[in-house]
């Protein structure tokens, strides 16, 4: 009988105390990275790989803390030609409140994007301009431990996302190194089809900030693929307020 309770008691105890902590409170540590991340200015490689061979592209980075919970990007290409001053702009009062635009010169007009196409291609690419944003609104999704494991030789919590809103994905699975608090895997879903892979590799510290410079995200459907290389990247710059605005976008940065 003695038994008999020991094992429901370890049951219950497997049940309910498996982890010390809880898929939210593992969200929240990796948003509080990504704040302390949101003000920098980086230049980037972009490649994307397709069955016909692969094309090369750079990109100038600026973010901005505006706030708690605010923020301005600023995302100018440099290369090839055709993509030159190409640019990307966020306004964000809140991580759930944003205003996106496009600024293509050969139409020589800037283009609202609305929150609606937030998960769409950015510029081509397998990333979306989400992941060009800041931290998720932490309310709207839920989040799960499902396991841990080691990934890339980091011991992870493998987190389940469930958007509460309409997203292109249904949920997303996230490894999430416990010593650094970032993602370095993540797998998108629609239902139970996998459409969207990501790996995030050579994991710098710059001032105390965990940093993957080698960003992969594939595309499952299409086998198209698109590498980031972080060539620079520098965090807390002085950047003025004037830089984050539709005429810089427009006429790029001096």
């Amino acid at each position: 009988m003695n038994r008999f309770y020991m094992t429901l008691f370890f049951l219950f105890f497997l049940s309910t105390n498996v982890w010390a902590i809880n898929g939210r409170e593992v969200q929240e540590k990796v948003v509080e990275v990504r704040v302390k991340a949101l003000t920098r200015k980086a230049d980037v490689g972009m490649v994307l790989f397709d069955k016909t061979g692969k094309r090369t592209r750079t990109l100038n980075e600026y973010s901005k803390k505006t706030g708690d919970n605010a923020y301005k990007v600023l995302v100018m290409f440099k290369t090839p030609p055709d993509l030159e001053d190409v640019g990307f702009l966020i306004h964000a009062r809140s991580f759930s409140d944003r205003d996106l635009w496009a600024y293509f010169p050969e139409y020589k007009r800037i283009r609202r994007i609305p929150n609606t196409s937030q998960d769409d291609s950015f510029f081509g690419s397998d990333f979306s301009y989400d992941d060009f944003g800041g931290p998720p609104n932490i309310d709207d999704y839920s989040f799960k431990i499902i396991k841990e494991e080691e990934f890339d030789g980091k011991p992870s919590y493998v987190l389940e996302v469930t958007p509460k809103i309409r997203r292109k994905y249904t949920r997303y699975i996230a490894w999430v190194a416990k010593d650094l608090w970032i993602y370095i895997k993540i797998e998108y879903y629609q239902d139970d089809t996998l459409y969207r892979t990501g790996s995030f590799k050579d994991i710098r510290t710059i001032t105390g900030i965990p940093t993957p410079f080698k960003l992969e995200m594939e595309n499952k459907k299409t086998n198209h693929r698109t590498e980031l290389t972080l060539e620079n990247i520098v965090y807390n710059p002085e950047l003025s307020d004037d830089m984050f605005t539709q005429k810089t976008l427009q006429k790029g940065v001096k």
